[in-house]
């Protein structure tokens, strides 16, 4: 699999995170980079979950 489409199959995993789940990774983190990604993940599903409210 390429890193292309292991980013992809990512995402598709995420997209669909409860934002307890991402809180979980943040605080599970093994270093302050992957806290980090972590916390960026968090805050791009919270913008999602954000715009669907905006939206409705």
């Amino acid at each position: 699999m390429s890193n292309i489409e292991a980013a992809k199959q990512l995402y598709n995993t995420c997209k669909n995170m409860d934002i307890d789940e991402t809180m979980q990774l943040v605080l599970s983190a093994d270093n302050a980079e992957e806290q980090e990604f972590f916390s960026m993940l968090s805050d791009f599903i919270l913008q999602q979950r954000q715009k669907e409210v905006i939206r409705q």
